[in-house]
């Protein structure tokens, strides 16, 4: 981390926090909390906790690094050493010349822009993302471990078979679903109720 500015590690467009402090900041004070992936040290075998590194939405990487909180950053290859010198290296060799080696690669680091945006799909959730998050809301892709989501976002049209099919499953899950409509200027937010009697769809304007 340099000058408190977290460094999220970029492996095929992809941002990773593999810092325990960078990822406490981030849960605690900007509310982005990510996706844990990895394995616990003490625990490698089991599989109901994950460790670091902690994986981010595309939309939280944009937005730390939008707003000066964090910058987007690789390292050069380990290829970048020369072939006849890596041959040589041992993995469980802990010898200084090794060390040197280990050194050079994680001190030279390389900040990289932001990945653009692939589709309109990405823009609107982006936009739906920073909306919510700017009104005081934790937005993750999935459950955190101890609190249930309220909402099911939506960012795109749905068909009347998905809209009904989705509407049941967040019915199920206790969950409302919310289609977000980006109306050019604002976003605006629609929540559906499910009618089990009539199997129809009743839509609410609502606004957060």
């Amino acid at each position: 981390m340099s000058n408190n500015v977290i460094d999220i590690h970029m492996i095929n467009n992809k941002g990773f926090i593999w810092n325990s402090n960078d990822w406490y900041i981030l849960r605690t004070t900007h509310r982005m909390l990510g996706s844990l992936i990895g394995t616990l040290p003490s625990t490698p075998r089991q599989e109901d906790q994950n460790g670091l590194p902690c994986l981010l939405l595309p939309e939280e990487v944009r937005l730390l690094v939008e707003n000066c909180i964090a910058r987007t950053v690789e390292y050069p290859s380990f290829t970048s050493l020369h072939t006849k010198e890596t041959a040589k290296i041992n993995p469980f060799d802990t010898s200084p010349n090794v060390m040197i080696h280990l050194d050079e690669i994680c001190s030279n680091i390389i900040e990289v822009p932001l990945p653009e945006f692939m589709n309109n799909l990405e823009r609107i959730r982006y936009k739906v993302f920073k909306d919510l998050w700017s009104k005081g809301f934790y937005l993750t892709c999935g459950d955190p471990l101890a609190y249930h989501a309220k909402y099911i976002v939506n960012c795109r049209d749905l068909d009347k078979q998905i809209m009904v099919s989705r509407s049941r499953v967040s019915s199920i899950t206790n969950k409302k679903m919310v289609l977000a409509k980006d109306d050019g200027n604002s976003i605006m937010y629609l929540i559906y109720h499910l009618d089990d009697t009539s199997q129809n769809n009743n839509k609410i304007n609502y606004s957060f």
